[in-house]
This record gives C-alpha cells, sequence and structure tokens, in this order.
C-alpha cells in the first residue's frame, strides 16, 4: 500500500488524519478521522477530488503539530516518607 497524501485538522473531538492511499492492485481509497472511516474511489481522479475537497473544508496538507502538553511536576512533601526523591517521582508518575 502507497501512500499518496495525508491531510489533518484539528477538530472539536480532537485530531482528524485522513490518508490517502493506493493499494497494490491499484485501488484507491482515504481512511481516518476522529470516528475511523474508509472511503473507496473508483479512480485516482475521484481520489484527487475528494483530497481538494477536504482542504478546502480546513484540512491542511501533512499532520498538524498538536499543542504540547505540559506535566505539572509535583513532587509530594519529602520530608513526610523516606523514600528518596527519584522514588517518589516514579511512584507520582504511576498514579497520573
Amino acid at each position: 500500500m502507497i501512500t499518496l497524501a495525508i491531510v489533518s485538522k484539528q477538530t472539536k473531538q480532537g485530531l482528524s488524519v485522513w490518508r490517502f492511499v493506493q493499494s497494490e492492485d491499484n485501488q484507491f481509497f482515504a481512511f481516518g478521522g476522529c470516528k475511523p472511516a474508509c472511503k473507496s474511489f473508483a479512480s485516482i481522479a475521484e481520489l484527487r477530488s475528494c483530497y481538494k475537497a477536504w482542504v478546502s473544508y480546513g484540512y491542511e496538507p501533512g499532520l498538524v503539530p498538536t499543542k504540547p502538553v505540559k506535566r505539572a511536576v509535583f513532587l509530594s512533601d519529602p520530608w513526610a516518607t523516606q523514600l528518596p526523591p527519584h522514588l517518589q517521582m516514579e511512584l507520582e508518575d504511576l498514579s497520573v
């Protein structure tokens, strides 16, 4: 399977990514979305038309950068436990 193009867009439901592919037996598909779906096309012209439509809906070619998730560094009261700080941090990472 060959990936011909990828489009993506940040939506209310999350990141929506569509991949436009060509199979080994020359069939054309687009799959992806927030709720995974698959669309088949009779020709590459239909696939291109769909690609252009998605771009007109606000999808961007490639992968849209997502906002980095900030992890809060929270260290419990180090004097309330006898664990060394690195083990306290590991324990708190497991609780997230």
